[in-house]
């Protein structure tokens, strides 16, 4: 990683330039009508977050966002609970939010692009989750895990790790897959996919995990389905999102070690996988979310890993529910955490969400 006082003087340009931006926008945001993010507030905020992130450094992005260990022990203690984890025999962690001796778990993986640590926004939103469950009567609670980030840690070394997590919750900790469901924001939501396709198609790099009843159920979260930066809806979207192309072909490329292109596979791009790749999965889990914001430069690969889904898991008889949210950004539940929204902004999406898991939790 570059040097720590190189990557504030490159810090300090990249945020003047960023600011400059959403200066600009605060002038011309009235005037873009359908072309815009959904109200005037986002239509400014995205346009500096699409200026900041498309010019950073990997160095950078680091230096921006603390460790998410120390991220959640600082949200443990602003929300008033003692923080409690797991060290996996592998070295990573997993953290705790709620009691650990909860009947029903949602095991959840951040998104960042394989880069960045989970952030407060994240931390809030999965809490908010777990206290509307508990709020109904199902005893939750949200332990999600700290990967090791990229470019230090490639692929699949996150994968390896989630799956240890979910291993040693069945394994060690005794848990049923039945009270189990999955989660993932992002490359958290393609984490969650790859995890789907190493039970039903163990990778060659890591251990097969031969689970002894189904999982309950997972939810996407607009998951990073392809990593090509040149479909439609990078066009369509572009000015409607938080990032552009740039910032994803940094993040896969130090996430895959290559900036080919081709560089993907099945477990990784789970929009090239064909629909008979997800038949066997229908054995591994019951139900599955797939939730994206129209707004978002992802959605066409989200909508094609969606229909090939469709088809092979749903063919052989596993529930899928697709929900494409109007006028939303890329994780706009959780943008709207991070942009300090205390409920809705206007789109639905966490509600739409948040009521999918209460039915089935």
């Amino acid at each position: 990683m570059a040097d720590q006082s190189v990557s504030k003087l490159g810090i300090a340009s990249v945020t003047l330039r960023a600011i400059l931006s959403a200066s600009v926008r605060l002038w011309i945001s009235p005037f873009k009508g359908q072309k815009g993010a959904q109200n005037y507030f986002k239509d400014v905020m995205f346009a500096m977050m699409r200026t900041q992130l498309a010019n950073l450094s990997l160095a950078q992005d680091r230096y921006l966002n603390p460790p998410t260990t120390p991220t959640y022990i600082a949200f443990a203690k602003a929300q008033g609970f003692a923080p409690e984890s797991i060290k996996l025999p592998g070295g990573a962690q997993a953290h705790w939010i709620g009691n650990t001796n909860a009947k029903k778990l949602i095991v959840y993986y951040h998104g960042g692009g394989y880069v960045i640590p989970a952030n407060a926004g994240q931390m809030q939103y999965l809490m908010e989750m777990k206290d509307s469950l508990i709020a109904q009567g199902s005893d939750t609670a949200v332990v999600f895990l700290a990967y090791d980030l990229a470019p230090e840690f490639k692929y699949p070394t996150q994968l390896k790790q989630a799956v240890e997590l979910l291993q040693y919750l069945v394994e060690t900790q005794g848990r049923n897959p039945s009270d189990i469901t999955l989660g993932g924001d992002s490359a958290g939501g393609n984490l969650t996919i790859g995890v789907l396709s190493h039970l039903s198609h163990p990778h060659p790099d890591i251990p097969a995990l031969n689970l002894p009843s189904k999982l309950h159920a997972a939810f996407l979260l607009s998951p990073w389905c392809s990593f090509n930066t040149h479909t439609p809806t990078f066009l369509s979207n572009a000015e409607k999102d938080i990032f552009d192309g740039r910032a994803l072909s940094r993040w896969s490329s130090a996430f895959l070690g290559s900036d080919s292109p081709f560089a993907g596979d099945l477990y990784n791009e789970p929009a090239l996988a064909p629909a008979s790749w997800w038949e066997p999965t229908a054995d591994v889990i019951e139900e599955v979310l797939i939730w994206g914001g129209a707004n978002e430069i992802l959605l066409d690969g989200i909508e094609e890993f969606a229909r090939r889904f469709q088809k092979g898991f749903g063919g052989k008889g596993g529930k899928v529910s697709t929900i494409i949210t109007a006028k939303a950004a890329h994780e706009e539940m959780i943008l709207e955490r991070l942009l300090g929204y205390k409920g809705d902004s206007g789109t639905g999406s966490a509600q739409v969400v948040q009521d999918w898991v209460k039915a089935k939790l």
